[in-house]
């Protein structure tokens, strides 16, 4: 049973992070928020400007903008006239109303993949010799 939780904590925490990826380059790609968003993520925080930044790169690159972006506007669509109401403070009205996936996803993602890198790099190494 010992085998299974650093695979698994590996495979969750780049499933979480895909997500992510695909939801705020989906918030990055609608035509209502997108320029704000991209333009606050820097000031707002590290791994938001990352998560913006690499998954609107990755969606242009396969294009799927549109899939994407209406994804994000299913989600927290019904904000987007108060980010644009507010545009210093849209960050966080985004964050305070963030579907409780993303919000996991965002945080959970990237601890997984640490908690499974390090529990990884600690494991016991087996020792082999000729003979």
């Amino acid at each position: 049973m010992k085998r299974i939780w650093i695979p698994l904590c590996l495979i969750l925490g780049f499933a979480m992070l895909a997500y992510s990826l695909y939801f705020w380059g989906g918030i990055a790609s609608t035509e209502e928020v997108g320029a704000l968003v991209r333009e606050r993520a820097s000031t707002f925080s590290f791994i938001t400007w990352a998560y913006i930044t690499s998954g609107q790169g990755i969606i242009d690159l396969l294009g799927w903008q549109d899939t994407a972006g209406q994804h994000a506007i299913d989600q927290v669509g019904f904000l987007f006239a108060e980010m644009k109401a507010t545009p210093y403070s849209a960050m966080d009205h985004l964050f305070r109303e963030m579907p409780g996936l993303a919000k996991t996803c965002y945080y959970g993602g990237p601890m997984l993949i640490l908690i499974g890198t390090f529990a990884h790099l600690r494991k016991p190494k087996t020792f082999k010799t000729f003979g």
